[in-house]
């Protein structure tokens, strides 16, 4: 059966002087969601994987892995068993393989970007999407002005008038030998970046609670724009939502916008926006944020690792013990994370000890923590003779006994 979803697309505008215009005027664009249609046989060749991970199962398997799967996940979107996530990256070789993923993985982050349409890698993507019932997200680190390309990949009108406007005035001086072309280039990206600072703001928005603003909300038009580029990706690929790495560090695109920013987005994916089984996720190196963002979101991942000794275990103080799911971040949003790439060393650190740790508060609805993830999980790959610590025999082995470990926990009573 063929799953519909509805995301509203902004439509085309042209460039304006002003910012923080209000912005109404949207198309409906469907994504056809195909889970199950397919015979498992037809997926072979992109489901066998080249370690020892996965085994192709029968039709009965893939439909009771794709049940159980769906199961994960109550009327609002949040998880009734603790998951396992996995930032995967360094596709493109035949080492790192979707189709190596283990079958019980929940979500697929793309932290090595989607990847091309038509490649072995994105073949593998699908399977594990169409066969396994795995949801793949996108993600981005939301700091605006980073390489100094999101304003120019999503045309942001207050970039694009300071760029364009920049090169005009000054494309003489290329003629007179005062500037060279990459010289004008950069001027004018500084330029353009400039002004979107300026315009972010100056024009944050109303913050997460945007949604529920009197008379409708007035979304800037930065954030309209810059979230339309994560929305084109989502259809463009086939994605179940993103992932919004949170890591402003002076970006203007934090605190108050970065929150109308999610509250636009919540419009589209995740547990406010009617479209069934997307997700909105935030993730950081802090536990849970701003109280307001829960109700719109799926997931915060909890960035537990550190720069080069690993994570410190996961504990009850990384567990809010507010169980209202409207009034904040319910133990069953938290993902604790380890970083496998990073800081790897025998053991993984902690990801196994995060996977087998439940809070006590657990027994209530939504109490369970809501799983553990991998950073550059796809380095588990390795065995021992490809670099992995002494005794390493089985692919994905620290994250297969995490999984193993976090089903065998009994929630607290």
């Amino acid at each position: 059966m063929v799953m519909k979803k509805t995301l509203y697309i902004l439509m085309g505008a042209a460039l304006v002087l002003a910012s923080c215009e209000k912005v109404q005027e949207v198309k409906s664009l469907e994504i056809e969601r195909t889970s199950g249609i397919h015979q498992a046989e037809a997926w072979s060749e992109f489901i066998q994987g080249t370690g020892t991970v996965n085994t192709i199962g029968d039709e009965a398997y893939y439909q009771n892995l794709r049940d159980w799967k769906k199961a994960a996940f109550d009327a609002d979107g949040i998880t009734t068993r603790s998951i396992s996530y996995i930032f995967f990256a360094d596709y493109g070789s035949m080492a790192f393989r979707f189709a190596d993923i283990p079958d019980s993985v929940d979500v697929i982050n793309l932290w090595g970007g989607c990847p091309k349409k038509g490649s072995l890698d994105y073949q593998e993507m699908k399977a594990c999407q169409e066969i396994k019932g795995m949801k793949v997200v996108g993600c981005r680190i939301t700091r605006i002005l980073e390489n100094a390309r999101w304003g120019m990949e999503a045309q942001i009108p207050s970039f694009m008038k300071a760029y364009e406007a920049y090169k005009y005035d000054n494309m003489g001086k290329i003629l007179q030998g005062k500037m060279t072309a990459q010289e004008l280039e950069s001027a004018a990206l500084d330029a353009g970046n400039a002004a979107l600072r300026a315009d972010v703001q100056a024009h944050p928005g109303k913050g997460a609670n945007s949604r529920d603003a009197e008379g409708g909300p007035e979304w800037p038009e930065w954030c309209v724009y810059a979230s339309q580029v994560l929305l084109d990706e989502i259809e463009q690929y086939g994605l179940d939502g993103y992932d919004l790495d949170y890591e402003p560090e002076g970006d203007p695109l934090s605190g108050t916008a970065f929150n109308t920013m999610v509250a636009y987005l919540s419009q589209f994916i995740g547990p406010k926006s009617g479209n069934e089984g997307t997700l909105l996720i935030i993730d950081r190196n802090s536990s849970a944020g701003d109280k307001d963002l829960a109700k719109l979101c799926n997931f915060w991942i909890y960035q537990k690792y550190g720069s080069t000794g690993g994570a410190s275990p996961a504990s009850q103080g990384d567990f809010g013990s507010n169980l209202d799911r409207e009034n904040g971040w319910v133990p069953a949003q938290i993902i604790v994370t380890e970083n496998v790439g990073d800081t790897y060393s025998e053991g993984c650190h902690n990801l196994e000890q995060m996977a087998n740790f439940q809070p006590s508060t657990c027994g209530q609805q939504y109490g369970h923590k809501g799983g553990f993830a991998s950073f550059h999980g796809q380095r588990d790959w390795r065995l021992e003779a490809e670099g992995a610590e002494k005794g390493k025999k089985m692919r994905y082995q620290h994250h297969i006994m995490g999984i193993r470990a976090q089903s065998q926990v009994e929630y607290y009573k």
